[in-house]
């Protein structure tokens, strides 16, 4: 049977798990190798961690990010209705996470990445540096040993970790990365 005859929920569930883990490697290598980095660090100079913020992306970033996550969903021949499902739920996921809300998730913060979850991954706390890359499943984090979610605890601040700062409007952002340092 191809992977479109699955049942819906099985797509969704395949197509979750297996965007995550290759979002949880790219985004590793973009806090790793220095010339990713200079295009994820845009996302990460947000100092406020709102709704919004989710949406400070370099172009670069975003393409990289969802041309390897999404051709391969759509190579592999996952059915319409499943993609589509998941393009919404990464949407919704994506502004959630970033959202300044302070709810308590109770066990399922260990299972579906929440708030408090990705502020750590944002914090500028060097506790923080390098933690939490899931999009999704905080079990990547914990199998790959970059899981950091103190029970109780939330980041003091936000932005880069290094006290850099990016310049101010989106052609600056924009142009930023290519420029020699």
């Amino acid at each position: 049977r191809t992977v479109s005859a699955q049942p819906f929920a099985v797509q969704f569930a395949g197509i979750l798990l297996l965007t995550d883990f290759v979002q949880y490697w790219v985004h590793r290598a973009f806090h790793r190798v220095p010339v990713l980095w200079r295009f994820h660090r845009i996302h990460h100079s947000a100092d406020v961690m709102d709704w919004l913020a989710g949406s400070r992306l370099h172009l670069v970033d975003v393409a990289v990010t969802r041309g390897l996550t999404y051709v391969p969903i759509y190579l592999l021949g996952f059915a319409e209705a499943p993609l589509y499902a998941y393009v919404a739920f990464v949407s919704i996921q994506a502004t959630f996470i970033h959202a300044n809300v302070r709810f308590r998730f109770g066990p399922m913060r260990w299972v579906l990445a929440t708030p408090q979850f990705h502020h750590w991954h944002h914090g500028a706390e060097l506790e923080a540096v390098d933690k939490n890359f899931a999009v999704h499943l905080p079990l990547l984090d914990y199998v790959f040993g970059t899981l950091h979610l103190p029970r109780d605890r939330w980041p003091a601040s936000y932005g880069l970790a290094d006290g850099e700062d990016v310049p101010s409007g989106y052609v600056r952002q924009l142009v930023e990365p290519f420029r020699s340092k």
